[in-house]
């Protein structure tokens, strides 16, 4: 059995190749149109980014006249936020903060965004509950919640195991996961190119297996929590694409919680 590590271990691991992984200019060319998109309609214009990792959404607002703040658990995931941060020249806060960390932030926010499965690293329902309610906090009267997850009614009848490969010719991440009867067991396999100071010509590869438990989420169960909670309009799309949720086909849940009866 592997060793299971705290979500905040598991991406502090991961950090150093978080952004290797992830092809950011094509994901913010598909999601950014929808997210300002949303936040127009509500007249958002400060944003809290919560479990930002590498900030790249937070950076991309802020390129567009938002004020925004980020905050993650990861000690690493702030290192290198900040880091691109001052790379891209712009003006993003960035705070290690967990979920149940968020009253750390004094300031209030007119959205609050929790994207790239995140919630599902909350492992119980008081957790999960603590973890919205301290998101509602933040938000001024009228606020919206945006959450990104994805869609578990669907992969848990389907329960695939192994995910494509991403990285460079330098880095590889391979993603795959066990399915428990209460959690999922997710793994990253991290590949690393070593080439020796003394012969460049000899290249070895390294891998570390790092492993973390999820908790799947399901479209019912996180409408009712949210309404208990105190958002009033809840909407459902099957990505950040703003496409409409179908529970059969939409890899992804995207909700968009309201604390007003409308836009």
């Amino acid at each position: 059995m592997p060793s299971i590590l705290t979500s905040e271990n598991f991406y502090n691991r991961l950090a150093r190749a978080f952004d290797v992984m992830t092809d950011w200019p094509k994901r913010l060319a598909q999601e950014m149109p929808f997210l300002q998109k949303v936040l127009e309609e509500h007249g958002a214009k400060r944003v809290l980014d919560t479990a930002c990792g590498t900030g790249w959404h937070a950076i991309s607002l802020a390129q567009r006249g938002y004020y925004t703040v980020g905050c993650d658990a990861s000690p690493e995931m702030i290192a290198r936020a900040r880091a691109n941060a001052d790379q891209e020249g712009v003006d993003v806060s960035f705070v290690v903060a967990s979920f149940n960390e968020l009253n750390k932030l004094k300031d209030k926010f007119d959205a609050v965004l929790c994207l790239g499965n995140s919630l599902p690293h909350l492992l119980t329902q008081k957790e999960l509950r603590e973890a919205l309610r301290q998101m509602r906090l933040c938000l001024d009267p009228g606020g919206i919640l945006l959450l990104q997850n994805l869609n578990y009614d669907l992969r848990l009848k389907k329960k695939p195991r192994f995910f494509a490969v991403h990285g460079d010719e330098n880095t590889l991440v391979w993603r795959f996961a066990d399915y428990g009867s209460k959690f999922i067991t997710f793994h990253t396999a991290l590949f690393e190119k070593k080439i020796e100071k003394s012969n460049p010509r000899q290249v070895t590869w390294s891998v570390e297996v790092n492993s973390t438990w999820q908790k799947p989420l399901l479209k019912k169960d996180l409408q009712i929590l949210l309404q208990q909670i105190g958002f009033k309009e809840i909407k459902f799309f099957g990505g950040l694409d703003g496409s409409r949720f179908n529970k059969k086909s939409s890899g992804d849940l995207v909700i968009v919680a309201s604390l007003s009866g409308g836009c």
